[in-house]
């Protein structure tokens, strides 16, 4: 079989193209955006919480997390000769294992962090080995959704009780349920700062990776 070439140019945005994919599929900020989103809906806070605040945050913790991956990936990456010695290996399939090597942290991160039972499904479903990225990826990404659902329970239980207790008792006085929302939303905030529910909710994710 003949080797495939591909342009220089080609070669450059094809890895553009794949660094949005590792800032999504490949780290934690799927699991954090997930969490947080579950937590400002839970608080019914969309109004005084924006979207880009919750984004920020989460590309914040998902630096904090993946810092030390990050590192060691550069560090691996400068060792196999840099990126620039990688991206002109892009123009030929057999240099892709010189990218594997290069990322090795970040390989062991998800591996260590993907279900053994979703890495066997994966790599059942495509005849794959379990460490072939087409496998590794979508386990690790499937298991962090799982995980940040699993969050999001927690998070969101004690909070819809708020909703339910106040259902109740507007029911029970005979007030118009048109104000709750306006009634609960404190309600919840001041739970949530009662309990530390930053650092609660911060430091799980955070402890969930070491």
């Amino acid at each position: 079989m003949g080797e495939l070439e591909l342009s220089d140019g080609l070669s450059l945005w094809l890895a553009i193209a794949v660094v949005p994919l590792l800032l999504t599929a490949c780290t934690s900020f799927t699991k954090v955006s997930v969490v947080l989103s579950a937590l400002r809906v839970g608080l019914g806070a969309e109004r005084i919480l924006p979207w880009g605040s919750v984004f920020a945050l989460a590309v914040v913790m998902t630096g904090v997390i993946m810092a030390p991956i990050g590192l060691a990936t550069a560090a691996s990456i400068e060792a196999s000769g840099g990126l620039g010695h990688l991206a002109g290996g892009l123009s030929t399939w057999e240099s892709w294992s010189a990218w594997e090597t290069a990322l090795e942290p970040l390989v062991s991160f998800m591996t260590t962090h993907a279900d053994v039972q979703e890495l066997e499904f994966f790599a059942g479903l495509q005849g794959l080995d379990s460490g072939h990225p087409l496998v590794l990826i979508p386990a690790f990404l499937v298991t962090e959704l799982a995980s940040a659902f699993a969050m999001a329970v927690v998070i969101l239980v004690p909070l819809v009780a708020v909703d339910v207790l106040l259902a109740q008792l507007y029911a029970l006085i005979g007030l118009p349920g048109q104000s709750q929302p306006l009634v609960a939303l404190p309600a919840k905030l001041l739970l949530f700062l009662a309990v530390d529910g930053w650092d609660v909710v911060l430091g799980g994710l955070v402890e969930a990776y070491q």
